[in-house]
């Protein structure tokens, strides 16, 4: 089964290496060729454009950062829609606009060409050990067809709904896991500038009700100082975007997730853009004059 792989990035090298490493002949491009040389030394094959990688293979991928560069690479000049064909599966596995993706699904079943959209959770620590969780919308059939290659990246694969559906899920995800990121920043400089120990208060919220994964990662995180990405502060802020935008698609208001917004856009302005999203704590910190940091 020919595969291509499109966004060779923070994830996209290591699930489009787990693709490779389990066998399947695969065709990849991404903007930064050098991107894509380790993938190249192994034995994957090079598409000068996505053009190219949707008309050598039966099924490709794409793992891109904003819904204007999945818009480029499907409709372009040299885009995937002028390459695919009838029966191929196109897989967009980023953090998409549900209303773009389903544009994409509806001009391509035209072509006869079904699409995915498949986006993650679990991080680069999950893409690399093919750990992560793959939320996937559209024709069921399609998703049958490339489940065994869905699991050389994921363990834990939901079928949620149509086209559209996988992002809308993604999307709520990370809305309540940024919230999350952002009350627990809140509280341990509450805690600390209160005079609690942070360890202290880490094991006894880890064993309480406002335990949390964005807590949890606190120990090789905040606590060292070490702010590197993971998920980055400008990703997580186009991504909340996402999510109140569809908030207000539907009508439905969403308070608290305006909020975060807020917390991720004064990280940005603060100069953390670049930075793991743990450091929306850095500017508060600052404010307080504290630092929640272990010796």
């Amino acid at each position: 089964m020919k595969t291509g792989f499109i966004g060779i990035g923070q994830m996209g090298k290591h699930m489009s290496r787990r693709i490779l490493d389990a066998g399947y002949d695969l065709t990849v491009h991404d903007l930064q060729k050098e991107a894509a040389a380790p993938l190249l030394k192994k034995g994957a094959g090079w598409g000068d454009t996505p053009k190219e990688v949707a008309e050598s293979c039966e099924i490709f991928f794409s793992s891109l950062p904003t819904p204007k560069s999945i818009e480029e690479v499907v409709y372009g000049e040299n885009g995937l829609s002028k390459g695919w064909k009838k029966g191929d599966i196109y897989v967009d596995m980023s953090t998409n606009s549900p209303s773009l993706i389903r544009k994409i699904a509806g001009d391509a079943r035209k072509a006869g060409v079904s699409v995915l959209d498949a986006p993650v959770s679990g991080g680069t620590k999950g893409a690399e050990a093919g750990t992560l969780t793959i939320m996937v919308g559209g024709d069921p059939a399609a998703i049958k067809k490339i489940r065994e290659v869905l699991l050389t990246m994921g363990q834990k694969i939901f079928h949620v709904g149509d086209a559209g559906c996988g992002n809308v899920a993604k999307l709520v995800n990370n809305m309540i896991s940024l919230a999350c990121n952002s009350i627990s920043a809140e509280g341990f400089v509450l805690g600390v500038k209160g005079g609690i120990d942070p360890q202290t208060l880490w094991e006894i919220i880890s064993t309480s009700t406002g335990n949390n994964w964005c807590m949890q990662q606190y120990p090789r995180t905040t606590f060292k100082g070490d702010f590197e990405p993971g998920f980055r502060v400008g990703l997580a802020y186009k991504d909340i975007g996402l999510a109140l935008d569809l908030g207000k698609e539907y009508g439905i208001p969403l308070p608290v997730g305006e909020a975060v917004k807020e917390d991720l856009h004064d990280t940005i302005v603060a100069g953390f853009a670049d930075k793991g999203v743990d450091a929306v704590i850095l500017p508060l910190e600052k404010e307080c004059g504290v630092k929640v940091r272990l010796p």
